[in-house]
């Protein structure tokens, strides 16, 4: 049946050898190892720590096929600085899905005596005040949700590149931070409603006017006209515009 050619011993995994398919072809793990390492000596790449290897390759996939920075993955703060050597990544994503608050502080205390804390972004499980502001007051500039859709978490990664911050409206909103009744946008004058701003927190999470529809019990249409208006006062283009430029009027104090 030809099974055999579909799975690999785990100790060929651990060493690095070529991965064989069920359609025969091979991939190199060894070569893609080596292009990364290289990268990450010059000190131009995307670090990404995350304990668990199934989910740290498909989040490192998905990175890679949006940024032209080759993604650098380790399991731990620990192995980023046994492999970091004198390069410094340009961003450290780090994934804390599933740690404590105590740990999360210990964790970003550590990685920010590594890197600078200005290119540090923290993956969250859910849309957790609590955790945003951990990583926020332990010096992040950015704190992404699995929550949140994957292009206006790329948008949010690109903030933080090139020079900016991110969190989530509804982490600081909950910390504290402006009412939704007024926050500033393109201009003194330009107003986000209560309902809109409620439309801008499911595009966040890459949601269709469809189901935001379903979830406010509106018509389609009454959302596309909300989404028309918002655009307009933010004056953006798309709704990934939409999302990040009204992220920014929400949080000037990570600026």
């Amino acid at each position: 049946m030809g099974y055999e050619k579909t799975f690999i011993a785990s100790d060929e995994a651990r060493s690095g050898a070529p991965l064989v398919r069920a359609d025969g072809v091979g991939q190199d793990i060894g070569a893609d190892r080596a292009c990364v390492s290289a990268a990450a000596g010059a000190g131009r790449f995307i670090a990404l720590i995350e304990s668990r290897t199934f989910v740290r390759e498909c989040i490192r996939r998905s990175l890679q096929s949006a940024f032209a920075l080759p993604v650098v993955t380790y399991s731990t703060v620990a192995e980023l600085e046994h492999r970091l050597g004198d390069a410094s990544p340009e961003l450290a994503m780090l994934s804390l899905m599933d740690a404590s608050a105590g740990g999360c502080a210990n964790a970003l205390k550590a990685l920010s005596d590594l890197v600078p804390s200005n290119s540090i972004v923290v993956l969250g499980l859910t849309d957790d005040e609590e955790l945003a502001g951990i990583a926020v007051r332990n010096g992040a500039r950015g704190y992404i949700p699995c929550t949140m859709g994957f292009e206006i978490a790329v948008e949010a990664l690109r903030v933080v590149l090139a020079g900016g911050a991110y969190a989530p409206i509804d982490s600081l909103l909950a910390r504290g931070g402006p009412k939704p009744e007024t926050p500033r946008v393109s201009s003194p004058t330009s107003l986000i409603t209560r309902r809109e701003q409620t439309v801008v927190r499911a595009i966040q999470q890459g949601k269709s006017n469809k189901v935001i529809a379903h979830e406010m019990n509106l018509c389609e249409s009454t959302v596309k006209v909300h989404v028309r208006n918002i655009m307009k006062k933010l004056r953006a283009k798309n709704r990934t515009e939409v999302a990040i430029k009204a992220q920014a009027a929400w949080s000037p104090q990570l600026a």
